[in-house]
């Protein structure tokens, strides 16, 4: 089994965790709750801090937030989009209703978009093993 099927495997349950090395930096996964959805919690370094989610033109600010998920949203709703059009032109409406990176985010929805994301941005990242050998 490849290194992005072992990470999958190991989130498959709940409380499921992985550590990682990616770019000098150590990740851990976890499956977690909030008592209503399942999602995976990335933290970097052991930690998640709220200035981390920060981002300037669709990148984040800080390294760490590499790590985690981009968060995109539109400045309005498509339901708009019509009346938009005719008050100010096809263009505008357009950039309105298109969804830009607004911060990241240290939750994935599921294991899978994890991986996706890490496969995509670090492809050469290190799995830990138990006993603290990478």
């Amino acid at each position: 089994m490849d290194k992005w099927g072992e990470i999958k495997e190991r989130l498959k349950h709940l409380g499921g965790s992985v550590e990682l090395l990616a770019d000098g930096h150590e990740l851990a996964l976890t499956k977690v709750h909030n008592g209503k959805q399942i999602f995976v919690r990335v933290y970097v370094g052991g930690l998640v801090k709220g200035e981390w989610t920060k981002t300037e033109d669709g990148k984040p600010v800080h390294p760490e937030g590499r790590f985690w998920r981009p968060m995109k949203r539109a400045a309005y709703p498509k339901k708009v989009y019509a009346r938009a059009k005719r008050a100010f032109g096809k263009k505008e409406a357009d950039r309105m209703v298109t969804p830009r990176v607004i911060g990241v985010v240290p939750d994935f929805g599921t294991e899978g978009a994890a991986v996706a994301h890490l496969k995509k941005h670090f492809p050469d990242l290190e799995l830990k093993t138990s006993e603290g050998q990478s």
